[in-house]
């Protein structure tokens, strides 16, 4: 199964919400099942940040 999640923030990179706490650790859980999780934010400022 392929899995992809489109969300405006994920923690440890953005959070204002509980959102970023899911999408932070849900993904994990599914790949650990054998799931194909993704991960598509939008290239605010403070995610690029973190990433780079």
């Amino acid at each position: 199964m392929q899995v992809l999640h489109v969300c405006s923030e994920m923690f440890p990179l953005l959070k204002t919400g509980g959102l970023a706490d899911v999408i932070g650790a849900l993904p994990a859980a599914q790949i650990a099942d054998g799931v194909d999780a993704r991960v598509l934010l939008p290239a605010f400022p403070d995610i690029r940040r973190g990433v780079t």
